[in-house]
């Protein structure tokens, strides 16, 4: 048996593995992920997060997303795991310093009257090269540049997709009907991992289940990526709906609101600093002009604790 604790960020639902005192050697977490994260038949949970030692920062953490894959960086998780080192480690002196697969992560648990309240992380630079996030895009799909003149990759909407997507993509708000109003281009923007972008006038009228698989998978996008509906709503806040890589559906995504915040910083659509409303609440959003990192706030819940065969 092994034992987890059960944690959320605004409804993105993780099984925390905590082995800061392990000495034995790990199982197949890749393995093991799926059948824990089913919600019919294991724990259920968008995602696993292992914690390990490492004696250079207060803790190492490896990603699963649900079908097992390399999740590389989790803003709501790593705010689950703040909490975690707060409470159950006890690691209270100020900024605490998480190793993920982007590098080490600096957190800052907030509190009042000595309880956990919400996190705030430094989720570093945005990565906007089409190799890095990465994105199999050419000249033609740039506007004939190498590199767009403000830095923000836009590549049309594959004309297969786009067609798949008629029945419901078109019209929005000035149109009288029932269409989403989506922009066929996609915006792309990687914070530790792969994010397309897409604004729209509806997001709620977006089929997720259907739509998001479709560009999760292209061909685009050659380590997959995570697919985000977003609605303006004013200059400092926006309402998205998410399809995660690996994951599927979720109530909030962490990296997709740093990352929308990116993009739509780039083409004047928000401030810097911006509320993202997700399904499962808000999380604040800012963009600093230097360094240039990203920063990121939002509450952390424990659920449950348990014990797991390891089948």
């Amino acid at each position: 048996m092994l034992d987890f604790l059960k944690y959320h960020g605004l409804g993105n639902d993780f099984i925390l593995i905590d082995r800061l005192d392990a000495r034995d050697a790990p199982p197949a977490w890749r393995v093991l992920a799926p059948a824990w994260c089913d919600r019919r038949t294991g724990i259920g949970a968008d995602g696993v997060l292992v914690l390990d030692a490492d004696a250079e920062v207060d803790a190492r953490l490896s990603i699963y997303n649900s079908d097992g894959s390399d999740g590389g960086m989790c803003g709501n998780g790593i705010r689950c795991v703040a909490r975690h080192l707060f409470e159950r480690r006890q690691r209270r002196a100020g900024t605490l310093r998480i190793r993920t697969g982007r590098g080490v992560v600096t957190v800052e648990p907030r509190t009042e009257g000595g309880r956990f309240t919400s996190a705030t992380v430094d989720m570093g630079e945005p990565i906007l090269d089409a190799d890095r996030i990465p994105v199999l895009a050419d000249r033609a799909a740039m506007g004939g540049h190498e590199t767009p003149w403000d830095g923000l990759l836009r590549v049309p909407l594959p004309r297969e997709i786009a067609d798949a997507w008629k029945g419901w993509s078109g019209g929005g708000d000035d149109a009288g009907d029932h269409g989403a109003g989506l922009e066929p281009v996609i915006r792309c923007v990687s914070m530790g991992n792969p994010h397309a972008v897409l604004f729209c006038a509806r997001p709620e009228l977006v089929p997720l289940e259907s739509a998001g698989p479709m560009l999760e998978t292209h061909a685009l996008f050659p380590a997959r990526t995570n697919v985000h509906f977003v609605r303006i709503e004013s200059a400092n806040s926006a309402t998205m709906r998410t399809w995660e890589r690996g994951a599927g559906s979720t109530l909030a995504c962490g990296t997709g609101a740093c990352a929308v915040l990116v993009a739509a910083a780039i083409e004047g659509k928000l401030q810097r600093n911006a509320t993202i409303r997700v399904p499962g609440g808000e999380l604040q959003v800012r963009w600093e002009q230097r360094p240039g990192h990203v920063v990121m706030a939002g509450p952390a819940t424990e659920v449950y604790r348990g014990s797991i065969a390891i089948a």
